[in-house]
């Protein structure tokens, strides 16, 4: 009962170090105010 208690809780925290790993880099490529600073609009003279 003990193998299968430390094999659960050992997955458990492999499952939510890659999980947050995965969701950090999600976020971060999915940044939206990198937009105005890589494609910035050409400022128009009216």
């Amino acid at each position: 009962m003990l193998e299968w208690t430390s094999t659960l809780i050992g997955f458990l925290i492999v499952f939510f170090i890659v999980g947050g790993v995965f969701c950090h880099f999600l976020l971060e490529s999915l940044n939206t105010e990198d937009c105005t600073k890589i494609d910035r609009l050409p400022k128009t003279d009216e």
